[in-house]
């Protein structure tokens, strides 16, 4: 594991307006995450978890402090350096927010369209190939709503992992899973992120996947609790 961090966040603090104020949820976090580590974010609803993980992936404006991303800093940044870093980072989410006009396949190619270089001809056996990965390769031609619930969150890690990002967001990935389903869709995970050598940031309340972390960080109140190591 490389000594530099992938992503290094500092004294954030983050405001949601509510009513004629604001509210803080965020108060002065200030994390170290690792090339290839696995950590789970875990605490109470309302504690800022899916905030803090939306804020590393550029997809809400840092307000106050400073994150970095494999060097690049995210505090006023510009919109299309923002664009950038999101290609780096594979996102996957408890709705799997899937184009339900397009197949799977074609649904697991939309971020290798992003590469200048990749074309269709390219881009479909390697959709494909991961699909197949994660144990959907009968499924290729179908559309989203031909599947279950744990065969399109499989597509969405598919599709997460497609351009082999150095990043991986996830959050709430099994909550909407049974425990088999929920245990399957972490393993794949798991797997395929190790393989790419991906950084993984998962923010659960699932405490029957707690043993795939490196690493577990409480979240609580907005303030980052002591990180716990996992036994290897």
């Amino acid at each position: 594991m490389s000594d530099e961090p992938i992503i290094r966040i500092k004294d954030l603090r983050y405001s949601f307006r509510e009513g004629n104020g604001m509210k803080e949820v965020l108060h002065g976090v200030s994390a170290d995450f690792y090339p290839g580590e696995i950590v789970i974010i875990t605490g109470p609803s309302g504690s800022g978890k899916s905030t803090l993980l939306k804020l590393v992936g550029g997809l809400r404006t840092v307000q106050e402090g400073s994150i970095e991303v494999r060097g690049r800093s995210l505090a006023n940044a510009k919109k299309e350096d923002l664009v950038q870093v999101r290609r780096q980072i594979g996102f996957i989410f408890q709705n799997h927010h899937l184009i339900a006009s397009l197949s799977v396949t074609q649904n697991v190619m939309m971020p290798l369209s992003f590469d200048p270089k990749m074309t269709a001809r390219k881009a479909r056996p390697q959709a494909v190939e991961i699909l197949e990965q994660v144990g959907l390769g009968e499924h290729v031609n179908k559309k989203p709503s031909q599947l279950s619930g744990g065969q399109q969150q499989r597509v969405a890690i598919a599709r997460a992992l497609v351009h082999k990002p150095k990043i991986v967001l996830a959050d709430e990935p099994t909550a909407s899973l049974d425990g088999k389903t929920g245990r399957d869709i972490v393993n794949h995970i798991q797997r395929l992120a190790k393989q790419f050598g991906s950084t993984i940031l998962l923010v659960t309340h699932d405490t029957r996947i707690l043993d795939v972390a490196d690493r577990i960080v409480e979240l609580e109140d907005g303030v980052l609790g002591a990180d716990e190591s996992q036994p290897s």
